[in-house]
């Protein structure tokens, strides 16, 4: 191997499984490993089917340390330019080194994808260039009126349409009255149509078998596809009846990207069979999550599976900061989710604090729990008299919102926010300055809200945003502007977790599920419904754990070993958590973050868990004489 001017070649090679059309790639920290740039990965060869080993020869220089991973990709044409889809990359916290001294005779050990020593650390891949397509069935999707197929086992399959093809169009329409449709469907790998189950055997998605998956109504299916032009995509679904050895081929429907002209929504599809007569009806939730606009998230760091080895059993997590609505019964007098609260929190024990994000008109990211706010306007020709005005949080801009005197809307204790509270104390402050404000010793759990639907059909909110460009703005604040703190993101909203998981790859994310109370009424989407369903849906998406509803642990306490076991975080929050000996229990049993008002009162003035683990390494620091090295304060324990 040649060495010139202080650069040398190195022949690298890694063992790792692909599938059709999968290709192994290397990213790293120099100019000639693409400096964690996907576009800019380098491509290895396969050499050994049998081992699946690839290689490649690769410069690095002399003189210092090379940081690197691998990541499998699917290559695409997109317009003429080849684009590199992740599929998989290693997501260990420290990326693979490479010193001088390991490669002094030019060649590198066989590395195995997704393992340093005995770690496994492996996620799958996030937005870059291709959109994700999901198709959700749930709730007794399918209806057949076709009295000789109701009682017996059916199964149906996705498959994707280019209409963008005259070939497929020609197709479509001319289709024989006792055939499926062949021409024109897409059996080169791409796009790719995935389907998983919300329970413990399919929770993970994979490629479809010949004839799809078995139809059970109480079941909850996502097909997922990831294509580069949606609008240019159709769905074909087919339905096949198994009462013999072999599947017969009943029917099937089309979703057209008209269909789909929402982010997310509901459709209705007839079931046509084979003699183009309706048969049946299909009812498909789909949801549509493009890639961040003006944000390119890198292979760089990732902490998306990644919990912190603590030595002390389970987090304090402050809610809303100092806790629920102003704090009377302190001096301080601290209002929930502001900038004083969550320093207040900070000073007081609280290990992380929690907080609500949504936007206002002008999309800047505001802090506020609610959806609706209460003016409070002063009557005409009268004094004292006042009534409230109940608004929208998003129908006002943050401007807007910082100079009005407000009451929460669903208060029982109208409180008012005080006209001479401090800068800190006062309400609404945006996402931006909060990061920037408090202390960033104290981790952030931050809720990103948006209204959902339902069980009745209602909504909580009518939201006037795109969920894309919601989603992109929040994200985009705490990307440019968290630093080095501590954060884990969390939602109600499962297709908002979904979306956050699939925009970025640096943060972790909990599913917040209210679970089975009578506290608040039932959503429509049912992984929302218990904890097992949680989990399954954590489980599919990649996300670090859940943080559910306190009630449900304390009535089953079966719960907490349920998601331990499935390696899955688990945090809890509500109105039950607020007494010292509920928390100790809960804690005790294993769960990793309780929630929880007054966190003040409970913590004993401890010390913030990230103060002191920075302390001592600092210390340790500066024993070794390096006490000027930079440190993260996330550890390098994986859920995996």
């Amino acid at each position: 191997m040649r060495t010139i001017c202080g650069v040398r070649d190195l022949a690298i090679q890694v063992r790792a499984e692909t599938a059709v059309g999968e290709t192994v790639f290397i990213s790293g920290n120099t100019l000639e490993l693409g400096e964690w740039k996907v576009s800019q990965a380098i491509q290895l060869a396969k050499v050994s089917a049998e081992g699946n080993v690839w290689q490649n020869v690769i410069h690095v220089p002399t003189n210092q340390n090379v940081l690197y991973r691998y990541l499998i990709c699917t290559v695409v044409d997109n317009e003429g330019k080849p684009e590199n889809i992740v599929r998989y990359w290693e997501s260990h916290l420290r990326p693979r080194i490479l010193r001088p001294i390991d490669y002094i005779d030019g060649k590198g050990d066989l590395d195995v994808f997704g393992y340093q020593g005995d770690s496994e650390c492996i996620a799958k891949g996030w937005l870059t260039s291709e959109t994700i397509v999901q198709l959700k069935m749930f709730n007794s999707p399918v209806t057949i009126w076709k009295r000789r197929y109701r009682d017996k086992p059916i199964s149906f399959h996705v498959s994707t349409i280019d209409i963008t093809r005259k070939d497929s169009v020609t197709d479509i329409m001319g289709m024989e009255e006792d055939s499926t449709l062949t021409e024109g469907i897409n059996t080169r790998g791409w796009p790719i149509v995935e389907v998983a189950q919300m329970n413990d055997i399919g929770y993970q998605f994979a490629p479809q078998s010949q004839f799809g998956i078995l139809y059970d109504p109480t079941e909850y299916v996502i097909f997922q596809i990831q294509v580069m032009e949606p609008n240019s995509i159709a769905y074909m679904v087919d339905f096949y009846v198994h009462d013999s050895d072999i599947p017969e081929h009943i029917g099937f429907c089309y979703i057209l990207p008209s269909n789909m002209r929402d982010t997310s929504g509901t459709c209705n599809m007839p079931i046509s069979g084979k003699r183009q007569q309706p048969i049946g009806q299909l009812s498909v939730d789909y949801l549509i999550v493009r890639p961040m606009k003006d944000f390119v998230c890198d292979l760089s760091v990732t902490y998306t599976k990644h919990w912190k080895s603590l030595e002390k059993n389970g987090l304090d997590v402050g809610h809303r900061g100092a806790g629920n609505a102003r704090r009377n019964d302190k001096v301080e007098n601290v209002l929930e989710n502001t900038i004083a609260s969550f320093n207040y929190a900070a000073k007081h024990g609280a290990d992380m604090v929690e907080l609500d994000v949504q936007l206002s008109k002008d999309l800047v990211p505001v802090i506020y729990h609610d959806y609706y706010i209460c003016i409070s306007m002063k009557k005409k020709r009268s004094q004292n008299e006042h009534e409230l005005l109940q608004l929208a949080v998003k129908d006002l801009t943050a401007q807007q919102l910082r100079m009005l005197k407000l009451s929460p809307a669903d208060s029982e204790e109208k409180y008012d926010f005080h006209e001479d509270d401090s800068e800190d104390n006062q309400p609404f402050p945006t996402l931006k300055h909060v990061l920037e404000a408090v202390d960033p010793r104290v981790g952030f759990n931050i809720e990103i809200k948006c209204p959902m639907q339902l069980t009745d059909g209602t909504w909580e909110l009518d939201l006037r945003f795109e969920m894309n460009r919601y989603i992109d703005v929040i994200l985009r604040d705490i990307l440019e502007n968290a630093g080095n703190r501590y954060i884990i993101l969390s939602c109600f909203h499962p297709d908002i977790c979904t979306m956050v998981r699939l925009k970025q790859n640096k943060y972790p994310l909990l599913f917040l599920t209210q679970g089975e109370t009578d506290k608040y009424p039932p959503y429509l989407d049912t992984r929302t419904s218990s904890i097992p369903m949680a989990t399954y849906f954590a489980l599919n998406t990649g996300l670090l754990g859940i943080d559910v509803h306190a009630e449900d642990l304390i009535r089953d306490q079966s719960h907490i070993p349920f998601v331990k076991d499935r390696n899955l975080v688990l945090f809890c929050w509500g109105d039950d958590i607020n007494h010292s000996d509920v928390i100790r229990s809960l804690k005790e049993q294993g769960v990793d973050g309780v929630i929880y008002d007054k966190v003040d009162e409970f913590t004993r003035a401890q010390e913030n868990v990230f103060l002191v683990e920075a302390k001592a390494r600092m210390g340790l620091l500066e024993l070794a004489g390096h006490a000027g090295e930079n440190l993260s304060t996330w550890s390098s324990t994986s859920t995996n």
